[in-house]
């Protein structure tokens, strides 16, 4: 003891090992994602090595080699901080993202002089009636406040009504949503060539947050995940073209992923009654998209997921591409092919097999049915140790490409469940069916649209089949996987569709 009282620089390297051990198990009681088996496993391993680098510091012949044990001991207890702070991070700035931004347009035509909102002091802005008025009266009120006055307005029922008005000169300024620019182009294909944007203004929404589940790890529960058509911001307002509700057993360890189809024809909870196309809910927003499923399959979904293209490309290719399962042989409208059986895929091609639905028989359906597959892949990818190379990426990507409302405290706790048993999940596959149609939407009113209408016997099955995996019990579980598969999940089920167990 006193050769190690007289090394002075040995009882330095021995208080700051210590030091950084408590501080590392300090972060790992902090984050809340890591189990308490392994901390105490942790704490007993820093005791170890603390240990014996005070016996190795009392020998002349051992005390080299300590301290540089000691300062490799330490640069992998800071890399390990580093890695759960890091992990912690990109969970609080994803979780909790309860804000929509709507970007409202004022737009005229490509050849009128004006340059600027302030030179709109005489013009009439066309503006839609019912459809997103909100938005459309704080834009409204944006230009007031640069003209000086109140601006005549003519209201129409529609966006077709609302373009045909601007091509027509019947007014000289429109005010539209951009998320309505997609499906406007989709019929007038040269829109953004023939007009000009004059002003955007930006609206921030907070979306109203419910009560959420006193016990994620313990109470059974909805997602709603969104995909929407657009790239860049995931917080910009869009149509929701993957409309996936993930039900989840944390007791029994089942998924049930049900796709309903983009265009199913149902009333939406802004369009008073009048049916459109389930796409159309995500221009009103997340809240209206969620709310709208509740209303079809009668059941109540707690929490949301947003993505878009962006999040698809960056996710697959930081995880190094996965491996995703494809029904048929296939070209996709974007440019790559896949075959049928298991296809390594990069971001690029993930998107477009997500995408593709012309090159189809049943069209939208496996389109839904390959989003399964999709997120069967990446789930299976994110599990794995390949991910570990580009962890500290992924994490940042993930961070600013995916939206939820769940809160960092519940999703640590689903992550320190899973890292506590490390159980087995399985997977099963439901999908929404319906009859094609040409019939006017609430968002179209003036002309029709292809739209999906629903066979609410296949709606009624499938809500027996979420309820079914809510109301789930280890027993009952047990019991079923003895008999065979009941006649709900056969009928709401597409051909190929198996259990998956995933880890």
């Amino acid at each position: 003891m006193k050769t190690l009282l007289s090394r002075k620089l040995s009882i330095v390297f021995l208080i700051v090992q210590f030091l950084i051990s408590a501080a590392l198990v300090g972060i790992a009681f902090y984050v809340g994602f890591i189990p308490l088996k392994y901390i105490v496993a942790l704490i007993v391993a820093c005791l170890f090595l603390l240990a014996y680098e005070v016996f190795s510091q009392m020998t002349d012949k051992t005390y080299i080699v300590g301290r540089v044990l000691c300062a490799l001991i330490c640069f992998f207890y800071i890399g390990g901080g580093y890695y759960c702070v890091n992990t912690y991070s990109a969970i609080d700035e994803m979780a909790g993202q309860q804000v929509k931004v709507d970007e409202i347009s004022c737009i005229v035509l490509k050849d009128d002089p004006a340059q600027s909102i302030y030179d709109t002091k005489d013009y009439t802005f066309g503006i839609l009636a019912t459809n997103d008025r909100k938005n459309t009266d704080k834009a409204l009120a944006e230009v007031q406040a640069a003209i000086g006055k109140e601006p005549a307005k003519t209201e129409y029922q529609d966006n077709d009504t609302l373009i045909d008005a601007l091509y027509a000169k019947d007014v000289n300024a429109i005010i539209i949503n951009e998320a309505n620019r997609s499906p406007i182009e989709e019929y007038y294909k040269t829109f953004s060539e023939d007009t000009r944007v004059l002003n955007t203004h930006k609206v921030e929404t907070v979306i109203q947050e419910e009560q959420k589940l006193d016990d994620i790890t313990k109470t059974p529960f909805n997602v709603y995940l969104s995909g929407i058509d657009v790239y860049g911001s995931i917080k910009t307002t869009s149509r929701s073209d993957v409309n996936v509700i993930v039900t989840v057993n944390p007791n029994t360890k089942q998924i049930l992923l049900t796709s309903t189809p983009r265009d199913y024809y149902v009333p939406l909870t802004v369009s008073n009654g009048i049916p459109d196309k389930l796409t159309h809910a995500g221009i009103h927003g997340v809240d209206c998209s969620v709310g709208t499923l509740e209303n079809l399959y009668g059941i109540k979904i707690d929490y949301y997921v947003r993505v878009n293209f962006t999040s698809v490309r960056k996710i697959v290719d930081l995880l190094g591409g996965v491996k995703v399962y494809s029904d048929y042989d296939f070209t996709s409208d974007w440019g790559p092919s896949f075959k049928k059986g298991y296809n390594q895929v990069n971001g690029k091609q993930a998107l477009a097999f997500c995408r593709e639905r012309h090159h189809f028989a049943n069209g939208d359906y496996q389109r839904g049915r390959d989003h399964q597959h999709m997120i069967e892949a990446i789930l299976n990818k994110a599990m794995s140790p390949d991910i570990l190379p580009n962890y500290a990426d992924l994490l940042k990507t993930a961070s600013k490409n995916f939206q939820t409302d769940m809160s960092t405290k519940e999703i640590t706790a689903l992550a320190k469940m899973q890292l506590n048993d490390m159980s087995q999940w399985t997977i099963k596959y439901a999908n929404a069916a319906g009859q094609g149609a040409s019939k006017t939407t609430y968002s179209y009113q003036s002309r029709k649209l292809y739209v999906c209408v629903p066979d609410y016997n296949s709606v009624a099955k499938i809500t027996k089949r979420i309820n079914k995996v809510l109301e789930a019990t280890p027993e009952s579980v047990k019991n079923d996987k003895a008999g065979s598969s009941s006649e709900e999940d056969k009928n709401t089920a597409m051909p190929g569709d198996e259990d998956k167990a995933i880890k």
